[in-house]
């Protein structure tokens, strides 16, 4: 199934190569889990414990909004108007001052109205619209949204830096899957920063853990030599032209693992 929201470096295409390789155990957890692409495509029967983390709030609290209010949420959905002044009001809005619901709301309009998603923060997006198509209908965005509640009845959902989450569930019937920010032209990107120095810290706490682990990353020289010791597949993405390193839309990532 599909994730209910578009996210910077979601893994909507490579997630068909990524999800053979994981092995069947008794917990998976996702590290870095973003849009939730691998999850959501995964068979939940093959782990027995499946937790979703992330550090970023607003992705936390819109899942657990999808998991426990679902049905508020699809309320919100039925009063939809796509407007460029409501998608304005959204970006500068005070969340302190929303309910976890309307904040769930807000954070879903604004990704599903922006204009590419390949922006930092929230308030960096812009409203998109095409004179070549409508808008996805109501009816299917309702769908996924139901379609996810159901999927993540069993799912734990973290909110946890990544060492303490590894910390945490490590063990040998474990298995990670990490997604963390890539480098593009020389420069992480994502909303909270994580710089080479961050990328050697996570290798080396990889390193030393009992349960096993894959990680996708864009294909650059730092991350071959980082982790050369471990098993290192490379795979050709088909991309739009702005997600993409050549003019041909494909982009080379790295699949790695310790197994």
């Amino acid at each position: 199934m599909n994730s209910p929201i578009k996210w910077i470096g979601g893994k909507r295409i490579l997630r068909k190569e990524i999800i053979p390789l994981i092995p069947k155990c008794k917990c998976y957890v996702e590290v870095f889990g973003g849009a939730g692409w691998v999850l959501f495509g995964k068979n939940e029967k093959d782990h027995k414990v499946e937790v979703y983390n992330d550090i970023n709030s607003e992705l936390i609290n819109f899942f657990k909004v999808v998991k426990y209010k679902n049905n508020e949420l699809l309320e919100r959905l039925n009063y939809l108007l796509i407007s460029r002044e409501i998608f304005n009001d959204f970006k500068y809005q005070d969340i302190s001052k929303l309910s976890d619901v309307d904040r769930a709301f807000r954070f879903w309009y604004l990704l599903k109205y922006s204009y590419g998603g390949r922006k930092n923060t929230l308030n960096d997006y812009s409203f998109g619209y095409s004179k070549e198509r409508k808008p996805a209908k109501l009816d299917n965005q309702k769908k996924l949204i139901d379609e996810s509640y159901d999927r993540l009845k069993d799912v734990i959902i973290e909110n946890l830096d990544y060492e303490v989450l590894l910390k945490k569930y490590d063990g040998k019937d474990t298995v990670f899957y990490l997604d963390p920010p890539y480098l593009v032209k020389g420069k992480f990107y994502g909303e909270f920063e994580f710089t080479e120095e961050d990328h050697i810290k996570l290798k080396e706490n990889l390193s030393n853990i009992n349960g096993k682990w894959i990680l996708s990353i864009n294909d650059d020289k730092f991350f071959r030599e980082l982790y050369k010791e471990f098993n290192i597949r490379e795979t050709s993405v088909n991309y739009s032209s702005g997600n993409a390193s050549d003019s041909s839309g494909k982009r080379s990532e790295l699949i790695i693992s310790n197994f």
